[in-house]
């Protein structure tokens, strides 16, 4: 049920807040007015507000926690279907469909654990006043509260999010029940049904087009900063030979699958980044991380880097910024890149490969030894740019022969002027 695991997520939201808009909770605590558009790949893209203008972005499930509705349903990244198509459906529908508005308020005690079904008549910093379901007038104090769930959608914890998870679990099936009223659609707050794929129509033409399961025609090393395992890098393939005018190009499945790897590129990117600044990890794995990155760039790329100590642009190779970041004197550090988007799509060159450019927002942060005191932090807008590069991949069997093949590489890295 998809209300009781909103509550185990919400672990950031201000105990006094209350929201009735559309809006997206971030693993990192941030709120961003906006809401869940597509998938791509294994990401999800969020279309957000800011300063009265709209703008799109990608980013991993995982920085996100969960998406709102300006009529109060919730719909957890988490729970997205693995299959992109699917999921994409599961999307379309949240966005598509409205609740039916409740007639009452539901107020959820925390011990013993207990749903009641109210009309908030009044309501202060310490008590809320009610007309109780049964006619009579009530009043409870709020420390005796969980969670306030209003009828028009907006929601309130009173209490830290591990009581609130613990009073639901223990009256899921109440609550359903109560999310659910007579009469109203089947997909509500607390029940989103998940919606099955399309099946392709007769005569040939197919509602869906399902992407490939692989994540790249390439081999890609996941890296992971809790639990670094890292692999040698592939060896670099020969070159597509200019024997011929006529250029490889993508279909429109394996052009979606790139670009989504391409996305996926730079999050591995980053996620080495964190394992080249872990000074608990020894120097040969450190040393490791440097080398796979290195071997995701295209010869001779640059990183433009800036810093608030000192004033003005620096460009470095990336080797030597790479291994200056092994270097920093900070006990430990994070390095995140959120809001990642495309600028300019993958578009074939006269070369036959495909460029695209990628922008972020970066923050950095290096610790004291307490692992809790910043002593430095920045927020810079970066952009790196990316080319698909087709090679031939020479195969076993005869009949096969060789086999156009493509790889996903970084180019130059930039600061992108606000």
């Amino acid at each position: 049920m998809r209300l009781i695991l909103l509550i185990g997520s919400i672990v950031l939201i201000s105990l006094s807040g209350l929201y009735a808009q559309e809006t997206i909770y971030l693993a990192n605590g941030n709120r961003l007015p906006g809401r869940l558009t597509g998938v791509e790949g294994e990401r999800v893209r969020v279309t957000a507000v800011r300063n009265g203008k709209s703008s799109t972005f990608s980013s991993r499930r995982e920085n996100l926690l969960v998406t709102v509705a300006a009529d109060g349903r919730f719909l957890i990244v988490s729970d997205l279907d693995q299959d992109p198509v699917k999921a994409q459906q599961e999307i379309d529908a949240f966005n598509k469909d409205e609740a039916s508005r409740r007639t009452y308020d539901l107020l959820l005690k925390a011990s013993p654990a207990s749903v009641i079904q109210a009309q908030i008549q009044y309501e202060s910093d310490e008590v809320v006043n009610y007309k109780a379901s049964t006619g009579g007038a009530a009043s409870i104090n709020k420390r005796e509260l969980a969670a306030i769930f209003y009828r028009d959608g907006r929601h309130k914890l009173l209490m830290p999010p591990a009581a609130v998870v613990t009073a639901v679990n223990s009256v899921r099936g109440e609550l359903k029940r109560l999310f659910t009223p007579p009469a109203t659609k089947s997909v509500t707050v607390a029940n989103v049904t998940k919606p099955t794929a399309a099946k392709p129509a007769k005569g040939g033409v197919k509602q869906v087009v399902k992407l490939p399961a692989t994540k790249s025609s390439e081999a890609v090393v996941k890296t992971e900063v809790s639990k670094p395992k890292l692999e040698p890098s592939l060896p670099k393939p020969q070159a597509v030979e200019t024997t011929t005018d006529v250029k490889p190009t993508l279909t429109e499945a394996q052009y979606q699958q790139y670009r989504s790897d391409a996305l996926n590129r730079v999050d591995q990117f980053v996620a080495c980044l964190n394992i080249i600044t872990n000074k608990e990890l020894d120097d040969t794995q450190r040393d490791k991380a440097i080398d796979q990155a290195l071997g995701w760039f295209m010869p001779d790329a640059t990183v433009e880097v800036s810093s608030i100590k000192r004033p003005g642009v620096r460009k470095l190779k990336i080797g030597d910024y790479l291994r200056k970041l092994k270097l920093l004197p900070y006990a430990s550090t994070a390095i995140e890149w959120t809001e990642v988007q495309y600028v300019s799509e993958l578009t074939q060159a006269a070369d036959g490969n495909y460029y695209g450019l990628i922008k972020g927002q970066q923050t950095f942060t290096g610790y004291s030894e307490n692992g809790q005191d910043v002593m430095y932090s920045d927020v810079t807008e970066k952009s790196i740019k990316v080319k698909l590069e087709s090679y031939r991949k020479s195969d076993e069997s005869e009949v096969t022969g060789k086999e156009v093949k493509w790889r996903v590489l970084l180019g130059n890295i930039g600061l992108v002027d606000k």
